[in-house]
């Protein structure tokens, strides 16, 4: 994952610095004849590192569309400094405060911002991604799941889970949008599980390009809660799940997505009274 936000941080410095290269440049050409032979290469590095940005943003770069203004702001600042052109500093200034604060509301207020200035359902003209919740058997769990849930039995060795298995609970995301999101900020998850034991809770998450993450925590030192729904969260609700997980230092939380179906009251009522009776054993 490092190696993933790494090259993402260095791709998007890259679009950023094309774009105030080419603005610089373009605002220089005037004051330098020399530079008219070159306009071509401005022009291949404006459009390099706009389709850069655009494909950035596509894939879940947050940002970049508004840094993109700040970037040109700074090469016309240059420019207009350098060649002494008001007018030239008077744009980069604008530009530059422009694109902080498209930053800051973006950050600030913009649904944009958890997927990218064009994130898949923008660009779909969707809302939020789609969630479908049930409860199962752990025999019956999304096959996706199944060989991360047998590496996880072996690594803990935790035994015949089948047999011990009180509570399971799987949210599923349907393969919808005109792009996937997670090549450069990391692959969105398409399915998700929640097994509770007598003794453990052991979440699974399966992502788009087949990688997998698992948690497991003993129910003696887990808690769970749910907090306030926010008003645009139509048909979809999630509880934290917070535990002293294996391998982990310290606790902390996982948010584990429901939708707003009988199901997931189902599942909540279930892991509150599987807690309660845990404690009192």
């Amino acid at each position: 994952m490092l190696n993933r936000k790494s090259s993402a941080a260095a791709l998007a410095a890259t679009a950023l610095l094309g774009e105030t290269f080419s603005a610089y440049s373009i605002a220089s050409v005037s004051y330098s004849p020399g530079m008219v032979w070159s306009i071509g290469l401005i022009a291949a590095v404006f459009t390099l590192s706009l389709a850069l940005s655009v494909i950035l943003a596509i894939r879940g770069m947050p940002f970049i569309g508004t840094a993109s203004i700040l970037a040109a702001g700074l090469g016309l600042l240059a420019s207009g400094i350098e060649h002494g052109r008001t007018i030239h500093v008077i744009i980069g200034v604008v530009c530059i405060t422009a694109g902080l604060t498209f930053v800051f509301l973006q950050a600030r207020f913009s649904p944009f911002s958890r997927y990218g200035q064009w994130g898949p359902w923008a660009v779909a003209g969707e809302g939020p991604r789609e969630r479908h919740t049930r409860l199962c058997r752990i025999t019956d769990l999304d096959d996706r799941l199944l060989p991360l849930l047998e590496d996880t039995v072996h690594r803990y060795s935790l035994g015949d889970l089948r047999a011990a298995t009180k509570l399971c609970c799987e949210t599923r995301y349907p393969d919808n949008g005109l792009l996937p999101r997670g090549a450069y900020v990391g692959p969105a998850p398409v399915v998700e599980a929640c097994i509770l034991t007598e003794n453990l809770v052991i979440i699974l998450t399966a992502h788009a390009e087949g990688h997998g993450v698992a948690f497991v925590g003993r129910l003696q030192q887990t808690m769970v809660s749910e907090p306030p729904r926010r008003e645009d969260s139509d048909g979809e609700r999630e509880i934290y799940v917070r535990s002293a997980w294996l391998d982990s230092t310290e606790s902390s939380s996982y948010p584990f997505p429901l939708d707003d179906s009988a199901a997931s009251r189902e599942f909540i009522e279930g892991f509150r009274e599987i807690l309660t009776a845990t404690r009192h054993t």
